[in-house]
């Protein structure tokens, strides 16, 4: 009898929600149109404002060049290499060894502090501006003389949203961690490094599905590595925050895929003679809305343009023009789109 009741008591009630229609949860989709601006915070006098800022930073769009009412709209360039398909690798160049991941730095930072957490490895500091997390002392069982602890840098990538994660270890004999000082400049032990190294990539690459971003540490490792620059009072070019060793490699790597062919290299110099393919259609002076609606066009092979692509190293930075073959400067929008083409084939 009781549990009749009970479930008579249970029926009444849903009927009761049910009559009570879209009025039992008042829906709150427009209230944004409601809000107001209010004015921006105020920190008192002496103290610090080092934790206000905008959680949303509105990036600069580079100048793409003047634009017209009518023109012929280029084709789409063809995509770098594992836009789609995620992928972790580990890297090494000139003595150094990194983990290289294409996923932005704000997707890879809390998949390492999660990867941290579950092992029950501890962290001592933890500071996303410099992209930096060290962890506490730790103790391996093939070593009983020593404890070990390990300092991941992680910082944008050379590629487009990209992410490197590098590590340096530190060892000191159990019981004297105290007194082991600062970090050094390189690994004490570069077999225990390569061993975090290899952990670390291993469970990077069992998660790629984990789609979890940090949306407050949109600037974590600091500055990108390698921006187009395109200000109106400069040609555009390449900056590469990077030594020049590195900045040739990549920009070789770059200039092998994408449509360049390099016919001639000088290091020394900084310099490589290249041609590119351009596929474009074969109808000319196109508006947006006429090349939409023709869609299946035929497209043609124009024959193959040489340039000229020059490094020029800075005190730390290295640029990366491009010219026409005979050095003169190019065309403003030209040059923006080559260089955009080698910039998103850079890694």
């Amino acid at each position: 009898m009781k549990a009749t009741l009970k479930k008579l008591s249970v029926i009444i009630a849903l009927l009761a929600m049910a009559g009570c229609g879209n009025n039992l949860v008042r829906d709150k989709s427009n209230d944004y149109l409601l809000s107001e601006e209010v004015p921006p915070m105020v920190v008192p006098e002496g103290k610090s404002s080092g934790a206000i800022g905008q959680l949303y930073d509105v990036p600069a769009v580079p100048d793409a060049g003047a634009g017209s009412e009518y023109f012929v709209v280029p084709r789409p360039q063809p995509l770098s290499e594992n836009v789609f398909e995620e992928t972790v690798k580990i890297e090494t160049f000139s003595g150094s060894r990194w983990i290289a991941i294409n996923k932005p730095a704000e997707e890879v930072w809390p998949r390492i502090r999660n990867i941290l957490s579950r092992s029950s490895v501890p962290t001592t500091r933890v500071d996303a501006s410099s992209g930096i997390i060290e962890t506490g002392w730790l103790q391996f069982k093939d070593d009983e003389d020593k404890s070990h602890r390990f300092r991941f840098k992680i910082v944008p990538g050379i590629g487009v949203n990209s992410t490197e994660v590098s590590l340096l270890q530190m060892s000191a004999p159990i019981g004297k961690e105290g007194d082991a000082g600062s970090w050094p400049t390189k690994s004490m032990d570069d077999s225990r490094e390569l061993e975090f190294v290899e952990i670390v990539s291993n469970s990077l690459a069992s998660e790629i599905n984990s789609g979890s971003v940090s949306l407050l540490a949109q600037t974590i490792g600091g500055r990108e590595q390698v921006e187009v620059v395109s200000s109106a009072d400069t040609d555009p070019y390449i900056k590469m925050n990077l030594n020049y060793d590195r900045a040739w490699a990549s920009l070789l790597n770059s200039l092998s895929r994408g449509g360049y062919t390099i016919i001639d290299q000088n290091r020394s110099a900084g310099r490589l003679q290249v041609e590119f393919q351009e596929i474009v259609a074969e109808e000319k002076g196109q508006t947006l809305k006429e090349w939409v609606l023709n869609l299946g066009n035929k497209v043609e092979k124009v024959p193959p343009v040489e340039y000229w692509v020059e490094l020029v190293r800075n005190e730390q930075t290295v640029e990366v023009r491009i010219a026409d073959k005979s050095r003169d400067k190019l065309e403003r929008s030209l040059a923006i789109k080559l260089l955009k083409v080698i910039r998103g084939n850079l890694s």
